[in-house]
């Protein structure tokens, strides 16, 4: 069933949890930082298996992405160039809780791969600055995580961070077995402390098929 940003985001909000509210919305810290520990294997039986595996964006699919990535602040012809570039990440369940992964990305920067945990509930995501999404300055991006089944849509995998940028919504789901859409939504501090406009994308992640020798 085709789900537009807006509807999707509607339905998502009448069943999830929302912890930021209003343009200064601020996520309670605490103190429970991104962690790695040994990954368990996914089952059939786990509604969150569905997830896992690797990705790799397509970005011929993409919709609103170099709009996303000018209201984080990079140029016109910057952020042209990072809404084309390979982009990879591979899901594995953590065997902790039902929805929780650790996620292993490349986004094409050249720097390297990024290994992050997403708990549920809520917690702390430290980063050294010089962050083309979070701000040259070393801070801290709080989040809440939740993994909710929303009627036809299915299972929704939603993060909401407050980063020293800004106010961010993620939110991702299965299209039949090899299709992963995200749907993001940003809206950027001002100099008042007050939000700016919202904006929105949608990226398309296809399933790479992984075959083991015999």
């Amino acid at each position: 069933m085709a789900c537009s940003i807006a509807s999707l985001a509607t339905a998502v909000s009448a069943h999830c949890s929302r912890r930021v509210s209003g343009a200064r919305g601020v996520i309670r810290p605490v103190h429970c930082r991104a962690r790695l520990f040994s990954v368990a294997m996914a089952t059939a039986a786990s509604p969150s298996s569905k997830f896992v595996g690797m990705w790799r964006r397509d970005s011929g699919l993409s919709v609103g992405m170099v709009q996303y990535l000018q209201a984080h602040g990079l140029s016109p012809d910057k952020a042209g160039e990072r809404a084309v570039a390979p982009y990879s990440q591979e899901w594995r369940e953590t065997g902790k809780e039902a929805g929780e992964f650790l996620v292993l990305t490349d986004p094409g920067t050249g720097k390297g791969v990024r290994a992050l945990v997403y708990p549920i509930g809520e917690w702390e995501e430290p980063f050294d600055g010089n962050s083309e999404l979070f701000g040259k300055e070393a801070g801290t991006v709080y989040r809440n995580t939740s993994f909710e089944n929303v009627g036809a849509i299915g299972d929704v995998h939603l993060t909401e961070s407050v980063t020293p940028m800004g106010w961010e919504t993620t939110q991702r789901r299965m299209d039949g077995d090899d299709a992963m859409i995200v749907e993001r939504t940003y809206m950027r501090k001002l100099e008042d402390g007050s939000a700016g406009d919202k904006v929105a994308s949608k990226e398309v992640f296809k399933r790479l098929k992984v075959f083991k020798p015999f």
